[in-house]
């Protein structure tokens, strides 16, 4: 009687693994429109050109790769900062989104395998003062960061005597170094580096504070998606269709 039972409670068993082997993926668009979620001034996500063939950023590139992979229409919302376009994803607004992978977002988002690695550093406005990242947290300093970024959350830990200051976006984050209200910026270096090209005498100090792991998140609840979102990326880096991604975006930062 025993073999009875443990002979139907593996019968069972293998028919419901073969169910759920065998139920289909979720389908990672909206109305077979892939909408990616991309924010301005970053090369990792999107450097907006006069026309939509213009644009350049890794992002913008992956997403669109990412559509022809799936087989649906290409659709980027662009956003003034990736919180807002965290925002977006949580509120069912796009689809996909191309971001650091923190511990804190895969709460909300199911992640792929890194795509990229980039540095996290300072930008030092000019005629600031700080030689080394050993000026930075002293009484007085105002750091900057981008608020609702995986780097604010980090740089509350860090930062002890120096003030932290909340920008809305790369552009404010220029205005205000120019402006010297605030003597240093932080985030991963492929947004410092462009920043610091709109702001003569800036420097982007070679220090590292720690790594950014860029990745593909979807929500999730369409998480059974990751591992054929993970192969796809495992063939775009052998067939080495990543590095001009990299290359067209101007990105700099980035770690091996």
């Amino acid at each position: 009687m025993t073999q009875f039972f443990r002979s139907i409670c593996i019968t069972l068993l293998i028919g419901l693994l073969t169910a759920c082997a065998n139920e289909p993926l979720p389908s990672i668009s909206s109305d077979a429109k892939l909408r990616m979620g991309l924010y301005k001034g970053s090369p990792t996500s999107i450097l907006p050109g006069k026309t939509f063939d213009d644009s350049k950023g890794v992002g913008f590139e992956i997403g669109k790769a990412l559509a022809e992979y799936f087989n649906v229409s290409y659709s980027p919302i662009i956003f003034e900062k990736n919180a807002d376009v965290l925002n977006a994803a949580k509120q069912g607004r796009v689809d996909v989104v191309f971001t650091n992978a923190s511990a804190e977002r895969a709460k909300d988002f199911a992640f792929s395998e890194p795509v990229l690695k980039i540095e996290k550093g300072y930008l030092v406005g000019p005629q600031r003062g700080i030689q080394s990242i050993s000026d930075i947290d002293v009484e007085g300093k105002k750091i900057g960061v981008s608020e609702g970024s995986s780097s604010q959350q980090e740089l509350s830990k860090i930062i002890k005597k120096a003030h932290i200051v909340t920008t809305t976006s790369s552009t404010s984050a220029i205005a205000m170094l120019k402006a010297g209200r605030i003597d240093a910026f932080s985030s991963n270096k492929a947004i410092l580096y462009e920043i610091s090209d709109s702001v003569p005498g800036s420097k982007v100090l070679p220090d590292v504070i720690g790594y950014e792991f860029i990745s593909i998140g979807i929500p999730k609840e369409k998480s059974a998606l990751i591992p054929k979102i993970n192969d796809w990326i495992k063939t775009m880096k052998v067939s080495g269709k990543i590095d001009p991604m990299v290359q067209r975006a101007g990105l700099r930062g980035v770690a091996p």
